[in-house]
């Protein structure tokens, strides 16, 4: 009987194995074709339960997922680049980088539940750093000798006040002021980058990349090995860098700086967002005051401010999230709590039908009656307290 279950369990283990790379070489050759982005990929993934099965499709079959289109369907039935694929794996071993899918647990909880999250990232680093809360601070890359001094005093005053780790772009200016400041005080910083992670830039911030991987941080990016930071890439890279994180603290930025994409990306995702206040004759923080003028961010003085605007719960987490066993710590006392305490009927109706099996969002929606967006919510909180987790493709099944 012994033998017979562990050969059930390797069995399991293969196929999980075989999934998961299914599931990356199949994101990564999706990738690879003109007009297929993150959005389209994980359309095309709830559709087709087998991520390799897209390619053995009819482009007519393939044109049917919402917004994928004739075009892009025939440019999909007729991939053939999988040497290709084969080529980026072996720079991704290579280079000591990983990769990671939603479906990994040490995928940034809350950029899986942004309306693209990437299908794939490359990371180098500790994978469990991105377990951790995260607070996003951005702003120009030419920063006045205020703004320099507003971002090293309010940096090192969030990480004492939240217990959060900061996340940003690894530019030069802002950027490199928070992730330098962040391992001063010695806690968890993470770089999302706009090119592949072989290509650290700007060069001037190797050492940098070199100290945050050091410390037990992580670089990050969608883009594989040998991509160039080209201007386009930045905008994308952004919405990572406010969707991982609990809210955007912008230090100071222009009208026109990369860092008012990112409040555009962090109010869609529904993220918290903080401008410090400027001098009306200082041209570099004029874009800080544009948003707190316009009601898009609130004004901050000093790292309570940033506190008072997280939730109690969320604050909590983020006191125990100083080390990522801390964080497992709690979430381990939350699954616990959650055994004892009482659902609302919401709750208990997604608990009992994760029971019998793994639904689809569109699945659980359906047997339930209730639109799509308002079961985001609830399924997000029961992830958060750990009763459930999101499986790739919208599917969600009661953790274990």
């Amino acid at each position: 009987m012994e033998i017979k279950k562990t050969a059930e369990e390797d069995s399991g283990q293969k196929k999980k194995s075989d999934s998961r790379e299914d599931y990356i070489r199949a994101s990564l050759a999706l990738s690879m074709i003109p007009s297929v982005g993150a959005g389209r990929i994980r359309k095309l993934f709830e559709h087709f339960s087998d991520p390799m099965a897209v390619f053995s499709k009819k482009w007519e079959e393939i044109a049917e997922v919402p917004s994928i289109g004739v075009g892009v369907a025939r440019s999909i039935h007729h991939f053939r680049k999988w040497n290709e694929v084969d080529r980026v794996l072996m720079m991704t071993a290579k280079h000591r980088m990983k990769l990671i899918t939603p479906a990994d647990r040490c995928y940034p909880f809350r950029l899986r539940h942004i309306y693209d999250p990437p299908a794939i990232l490359w990371i180098k680093g500790d994978p469990n750093s991105l377990k951790n809360e995260f607070i996003a601070v951005v702003g120009t890359r030419r920063p006045s000798a205020t703004g320099r001094e507003l971002t090293i005093t309010l940096t090192r005053a969030i990480t004492e006040a939240v217990h959060a780790g900061i996340v940003s772009g690894l530019a030069h200016g802002i950027d490199t002021l928070a992730h330098k400041v962040t391992l001063e005080q010695c806690r968890c910083t993470v770089a999302v980058l706009g090119c592949g992670l072989d290509r650290v830039y700007p060069a001037g911030n190797r050492r940098l990349a070199h100290d945050i991987l050091n410390s037990g941080g992580a670089l990050i990016s969608e883009y594989p090995p040998g991509t160039k930071p080209d201007a386009h890439h930045f905008p994308v890279r952004n919405r990572v860098v406010s969707g991982m994180s609990l809210g955007v603290v912008v230090m100071e930025t222009g009208i026109n700086g990369g860092s008012m994409i990112t409040v555009g990306q962090a109010l869609e995702q529904g993220r918290e967002v903080f401008a410090v206040p400027h001098d009306i004759r200082n041209e570099r923080g004029e874009g800080c005051n544009i948003i707190i003028q316009r009601g898009w961010g609130k004004l901050i003085c000093n790292a309570e401010d940033v506190a008072a605007e997280l939730p109690a719960a969320i604050r909590a987490a983020c006191y125990e999230a100083h080390s990522v066993d801390g964080l497992e710590a709690s979430r381990k006392r939350g699954r616990a709590q959650n055994n004892k305490r009482v659902l609302n009927p919401l709750q208990q109706k997604i608990v009992t039908l994760l029971e019998v099996k793994i639904l689809h969002i569109d699945a659980l929606s359906r047997q339930i009656g209730s639109a799509t967006h308002n079961l985001l919510p609830v399924l997000l909180q029961l992830e958060l307290e750990g009763v459930i987790e999101q499986r790739p493709g919208k599917k969600f099944a009661l953790r274990e």
